[in-house]
């Protein structure tokens, strides 16, 4: 038994001996893999850094060519802008044109056109009625007519045409002729029956007596 056991120590050495040797290579392995890793991790960061420059170089580019589209576009909006304008304005000196040519036909004048103008009025407040005055230059009194309602009063006047014949051509033309109606309406009632109307020097003045609410004191039992 002792024979066995002594032969088989140096088995156990060399077996010690090996296992040293092996943790050794493991070991070196491990460096030479951990070296790699860190060349290829240099390698990796280096290409991040490539490609991440490559990308602002892209954009930097993008950027640039959305710059000159815009400016571009800008610069095709002002012409188009002025060429519009232009048109416009040709269209309205046309128009112009075409009408001084057609006033300039028929001996006339843009005011030939003109419609009579409303009358202006004034009404006053008093405490017991209303009083109306109307300017109607120009309008005879049978060419004049006033309806009155409770709460409102409607002016109706002609005009009458001017001189008119062959022989006859307006150099200036302002005052209107036709029929004229305008309504105005009252802050209160007033009474109907008992409103009046007058014209002189064409000059229409209505009185309209208000509706006044009675009171009454109650006697109290």
């Amino acid at each position: 038994m002792d024979e066995k056991k002594t032969k088989l120590e140096p088995k156990g050495k060399d077996t010690k001996e090996e296992i040293i040797s092996k943790a050794a290579e493991v070991k070196d392995s491990v460096s030479e893999k951990g070296e790699e890793v860190k060349v290829k991790a240099a390698g990796v960061k280096d290409s991040v850094s490539e490609k991440s420059e490559d990308v602002k170089n892209k954009a930097s580019e993008a950027k640039d060519t959305v710059s000159g589209k815009s400016k571009e576009f800008r610069e095709s909006a002002s012409e188009r802008t002025e060429e519009i304008r232009t048109t416009a304005e040709k269209m309205v000196n046309d128009v112009f044109k075409t009408l001084r040519e057609k006033q300039e036909d028929l001996g006339k004048t843009i005011n030939d056109y003109t419609a009579p103008t409303t009358p202006y009025l004034d009404l006053i407040d008093t405490p017991e009625e209303f009083v109306l005055i109307a300017d109607l230059p120009g309008v005879e009194k049978e060419a004049l007519s006033v309806d009155v309602t409770i709460e409102s009063v409607t002016i109706t006047a002609t005009f009458h045409e001017g001189m008119e014949g062959e022989d006859i051509n307006y150099i200036k033309r302002e005052r209107g002729s036709g029929e004229v109606t305008r309504t105005i309406k009252l802050p209160a009632e007033i009474k109907i029956k008992e409103a009046s109307a007058n014209f002189d020097e064409s000059i229409l003045t209505l009185k309209l007596p208000k509706e006044i609410a009675e009171t009454q004191k109650l006697e109290i039992k």
